[in-house]
């Protein structure tokens, strides 16, 4: 386990001077484990688990981690890009550029398929661990996407105070990462996921204020149903586990 903060390299960042310095947590290690004081500590920053649905509160955080996604929404099928914000609602909408892109996609349980995105391709789920047991989360056709933030349950822009992801199977440094925006594509920051090949990788960032609109997720540097082939500079990464602060659309502290 190891706590990360923005003076480390390991987790480089390119916050803009202007706005109050954020707290940054990493961690990267074999198993859940391994990461999982990490991840508790940034979830008790951001305060207490809200339930999916609207509420009136504007502080506590949200979760994603996909398991409860239903079969008709996991892979081999897509997964709607505003069903946790619409289906299962916890203000959190995503969105991928390219015309490559192929939609998103959950992984299914063992009951129903391939598990770990086998179904994309063979040997998927030998590298991929996960932190919560058992689904996982992928864009398609492209590595990377964004996740936009609403007040829970309505189409009006959100801010949080933080967000943090974990990443399975990091096995190039410098290549799995966050961007943090605010605004009308304010970039606040990149923060980098610390290697962990065949692992789990967890990095967390929480600001002083509510200001993130919306999150870039580059997870590795290829695209789902390729190879993963560290040892000649490609490397496909997936994501388990979401973490935010409430999507609210003032400024309050959390």
């Amino acid at each position: 386990m190891k706590l990360i903060f923005a003076s480390t390299l390991i987790l480089t960042s390119l916050t803009l001077a202007a706005q109050p310095a954020p707290v940054i947590f990493g961690a990267s290690g074999a198993d859940a484990a391994a990461i999982r004081p990490t991840v508790q500590a940034f979830q008790a920053a951001l305060g207490p688990l809200n339930a999916p649905g609207p509420t009136g509160d504007t502080h506590g955080r949200r979760e994603i981690n996909w398991d409860a996604v239903p079969t008709q929404f996991s892979s081999p099928n897509n997964l709607p890009a505003d069903f946790f914000n619409k289906n299962s609602v916890r203000g959190a909408v995503f969105s991928a550029d390219g015309a490559a892109w192929g939609g998103f996609q959950v992984s299914t349980n063992e009951a129903d398929g391939p598990v770990r995105f086998d179904n994309l391709y063979a040997g998927n789920a030998a590298i991929f661990p996960v932190f919560s047991a058992q689904k996982l989360f992928t864009s398609v056709g492209t590595n990377d996407y964004n996740v936009d933030f609403r007040v829970p349950g309505t189409e009006t822009k959100g801010k949080v105070t933080g967000f943090g992801a974990v990443f399975a199977n990091v096995a190039l440094p410098f290549t799995s990462s966050i961007e943090l925006y605010n605004g009308d594509g304010l970039l606040l920051g990149r923060y980098f996921a610390p290697v962990a090949a065949k692992g789990l990788s967890f990095v967390g960032v929480m600001f002083q204020n509510k200001m993130v609109t919306r999150v870039r997720i580059v997870p590795g540097n290829a695209v789902i149903g390729t190879q993963d082939d560290p040892a000649n500079g490609r490397n496909v990464v997936v994501v388990d586990d979401f973490i935010y602060g409430e999507p609210s659309n003032d400024c309050v502290l959390n």
